[in-house]
């Protein structure tokens, strides 16, 4: 009789759902500080106006405002802690979209060029802009 009993309770431990993964998700990385973002202006008095050089940027050598970041290289998780964008480095995983990564804050504004974003912790496609 004592068997039947532990019988009925692996059948009904059997039946219950299971509460956890074999793999746990990776967490994102902890957050950072949001940074004031710098907005290129659109026209050249503008441009001056921000310490910005106007130039003309990309195959289509279209005139534009680029201005230089001041925390240009800094390590980041995703753009709010740039004040531009934040770039998965080529050497640190920019090849490998949706990874994990740490990824440096950009240079300046000019948009063109190749590069992969950091949102999130995560790695982007790369992106081209002529």
């Amino acid at each position: 009789m004592r068997w039947m009993v532990g019988i009925a309770a692996l059948i009904v431990a059997a039946c219950a759902p299971v509460t956890g993964s074999a793999t746990p998700p990776t967490p994102a990385p902890a957050p950072q500080q949001v940074v004031q973002k710098l907005t290129p202006a659109a026209d050249e008095a503008g441009c001056r106006s921000q310490n910005g050089s106007w130039a003309p940027i990309c195959r289509m050598q279209r005139p534009a405002c680029v201005l230089s970041f001041s925390d240009a290289g800094k390590s980041c998780t995703d753009s709010d802690q740039c004040q531009g964008a934040c770039y998965a480095d080529a050497a640190g995983g920019a090849s490998q979209a949706g990874t994990y990564v740490t990824g440096k804050c950009a240079t300046n504004s000019n948009p063109c060029g190749c590069n992969a974003r950091v949102e999130d912790g995560k790695a982007s496609p790369v992106l081209c802009v002529d």
